[in-house]
């Protein structure tokens, strides 16, 4: 009786790295789930400007929102379509938003209030909320595997 032959014990490849799909595919969704977030925020944005007296502050919320939205969706779609733009992309909408948080903790400090606030409360524990997305999907684009995902390509 013939014995069968012996199966290697690694994987073909397996000393190669990974092309990076497990860290450019949660990237992507979290990036186009970001993206829709913003877009509520158009949408709040478009509202304001509809019936708020403050025009400035509407208009404000309007455009910014959207470039976080526009920049998000792109890298996201980018991202699944493993191109270098849209993890480009996602890092500038990702860094976009942070320092919109930001600025909303800072200015809501100092008196000042867009974004749809109009009173003296600052949602601290609310933007501290929004930024963990918005960081995770920092790392994620930005760490080499994502790198060498986009690079690759879908071959």
């Amino acid at each position: 009786m013939a014995m069968p032959e012996r199966l290697p014990s690694t994987p073909t490849g397996a000393g190669e790295p990974s092309r990076g799909g497990g860290t450019g595919i949660p990237a992507a969704v979290l990036a186009l789930l970001g993206g829709l977030f913003h877009l509520v925020g158009v949408a709040g944005g478009a509202v304001l400007m509809a019936g708020d007296g403050d025009l400035g502050r509407a208009l404000l919320t309007f455009l910014l929102h959207l470039v976080v939205a526009g920049l998000l969706i792109t890298g996201g779609v980018g991202l699944v379509l493993a191109k270098p733009f849209g993890r480009r992309a996602t890092i500038a909408g990702c860094v976009a938003a942070i320092l919109l948080y930001l600025a909303v903790v800072v200015l809501g400090g100092s008196g000042v209030f867009f974004l749809g606030l109009t009173d003296g409360t600052l949602p601290l524990g609310y933007t501290v909320i929004l930024c963990v997305p918005a960081v995770t999907t920092l790392v994620l684009a930005c760490a080499p595997p994502t790198r060498r995902w986009v690079r690759s390509g879908w071959s």
